[in-house]
Order: C-alpha cells, then sequence, then structure tokens
C-alpha cells in the first residue's frame, strides 16, 4: 500500500501548485499574445479607416465646390418655368397687338 506521510504529500502538493503555476503562467502568455495580434490588427484597421474617410471627405469637399459650381451656372444657363411662361405670354401678345394694327390698318385701307 502507498504511505502517504506529511513529506510525501508536502512534495504531492509543491508539485501541484507548481503545475498550476506554469498552466497560468502559459495561458496569461497566450492570451497576452492574443490580446496583442488583435491589437496590432485594429491599429490597422483603423489606419485603413482613418486613410479611407480623409479621402471620403476630400471627395465630399470637392463634390461641394462642384456644386456650388452649378448653383453658380445655372441662373445664368437656365430660366424658371415661371419667368418663361412670362416672357411668352408677353411675346404673344405683342404679337396679337400687331395683328390687330395689321388688321386695323388694312381695313382702314379698304375704306379709303
Amino acid at each position: 500500500m502507498l504511505e502517504l506521510n506529511v513529506a510525501n504529500v508536502l512534495v504531492i502538493l509543491i508539485a501541484f501548485i507548481g503545475a498550476l503555476w506554469a498552466l497560468v503562467k502559459i495561458i496569461a502568455h497566450l492570451q497576452e499574445k492574443n490580446l496583442e495580434q488583435k491589437m496590432t490588427a485594429l491599429t490597422a484597421a483603423m489606419q485603413s479607416v482613418s486613410t479611407s474617410v480623409e479621402k471620403d471627405r476630400e471627395s465630399t469637399r470637392a463634390l461641394e465646390r462642384q456644386f456650388m459650381e452649378l448653383r453658380a451656372e445655372l441662373p445664368r444657363d437656365y430660366v424658371r418655368r415661371e419667368d418663361f411662361i412670362r416672357s411668352i405670354g408677353t411675346i404673344e401678345t405683342k404679337i396679337d397687338n400687331l395683328a390687330l394694327r395689321m388688321e386695323r390698318a388694312l381695313d382702314n385701307r379698304g375704306e379709303a
């Protein structure tokens, strides 16, 4: 049979505690290594996002600049519908008045 005296129990206990300590150290080291890899990947991803945001910001500025140029050019190149209708109405009125004058002039010529 196996004899367990205090010295044997103490050696077994110390060996068990040593094994647990080694296991905890290994797990902590693996966890630290995994965390470092994740932080490196996160840093790289943040750099990529930062670069992308900067490109988007520049694109947005260019788009805003183009939009402002378009806003400045639109009134010069295009006429609003209401203004066009008013202008055409004025032209039609003048043509109608000219037609009436011509008609009156022809009528007055025929009477004389």
